[in-house]
């Protein structure tokens, strides 16, 4: 395997992160396959070996996460996060492990259907189907997490605080974060707690749909994201939630790929000699936003995703209000950043 590295954690002194793998089957859904990561804390002292994530075979990164390493002693927030089209579990690498460090366990699968293997092969499942799917994938997680199925880590479920559950996701996983929290495709669930959509895909989303989500949300939009821009996919929802402890922040110097690991995977492509071209030229292509002139770099992009996401679950799961507050405090001083909140 080649080794790549993905750099230091986001933040500097972040908690140290464990991170293991698993497979969930759905057996009303055919026997769907749904891979999947789980990210949580560990403790200090603990002897790690350091998480390779495969992009291709035989090729791979490590970040912060420690493979297999022992979930440290407690009851942590869960986190289920959904990616985007063309995405996958370890597309937000950076993102998910910043938020395992917050002191929360977050676990994120594959979407059959909507991955960027099956883009490539021209397998993709159309929106309708892919929608339905999406929530009904988020549900499966929730039943893992929860214990009413097999396939999470024993030692990780039982770290599991499920009284606090955030279900979040970018881009289309946006949808499936929001969707499920409105009781889209099936009943209200009545295990979540907390929703956001990173430069979320909404419009899919009925008026209804949005006017009937009751726990507290965060919508992150990017004023340069021509993808889901905010008058598609932010303002209606704004306009319509009118859930308690409603957040939105809008980033000025940010487009559509701000949270996900693109950007990464864009300036590590010229030390993967035999990457195939058109994969080349997808990052290539994707990545340029976060190159465009007047943006902040891909790595202060996400950072700054994962300190609004943090300063949201720190309020919203009850973690730590103190330090919700203090990343505010921090958000308020850049000038590109502009947060709104209400019915606190």
């Amino acid at each position: 395997m080649s080794n790549l590295s993905a750099g230091a954690p986001l933040e500097a002194g972040a908690a140290p992160v464990g991170r293991s793998s698993g497979l969930l089957i759905d057996s009303a859904r055919a026997d769907r396959m749904l891979p999947f990561e789980v990210w949580y804390p560990i403790e200090v002292s603990a002897a790690v070996t350091p998480s390779v994530y495969e992009l291709l075979p035989g090729t791979g990164f490590t970040a912060a996460g420690a493979f297999d390493a022992p979930p440290a002693p407690g009851k942590y927030p869960l986190v289920i996060f959904s990616h985007g089209r063309t995405g996958t579990r370890i597309a937000y690498t950076l993102l998910c492990e910043a938020m395992a460090a917050l002191g929360t366990v977050v676990v994120s699968a594959d979407h059959p259907g909507d991955t960027l293997i099956d883009w490539a092969l021209e397998a993709a499942s159309d929106d309708e189907t892919n929608e339905m799917s999406r929530v009904a994938d988020a549900r499966l997680m929730l039943d893992a997490a929860f214990g009413t199925i097999p396939g999470m880590p024993d030692e990780v479920r039982a770290v599991i605080d499920t009284t606090r559950v955030a279900v979040g996701g970018h881009s289309y996983g946006g949808y499936t974060a929001l969707g499920i929290a409105a009781g889209a495709h099936g009943d209200l669930d009545a295990r979540i707690t907390a929703a956001f959509g990173l430069q979320a895909y909404t419009r899919a989303i009925t008026d209804a749909d949005l006017a009937s989500i009751s726990v507290p949300v965060l919508l992150s939009v990017a004023s340069r994201d021509v993808t889901t821009p905010a008058d598609l996919d932010a303002d209606r929802p704004w306009r319509i939630i009118s859930a308690p402890n409603a957040w939105r922040v809008d980033v000025g110097d940010a487009a559509h790929q701000a949270c996900s690991d693109v950007g990464l995977y864009a300036e590590l492509a010229p030390q993967v000699p035999d990457l195939p071209e058109t994969l080349r030229t997808y990052l290539e292509e994707t990545a340029a936003e976060t190159r465009a002139e007047g943006m902040r770099g891909w790595r202060e992009s996400v950072r700054l995703q994962a300190q609004i996401v943090g300063a949201f679950l720190d309020d919203a799961l009850q973690i730590s209000s103190d330090r919700s507050k203090q990343t505010l405090a921090s958000l308020a001083n850049d000038a590109e950043v502009t947060v709104q909140r209400r019915n606190i």
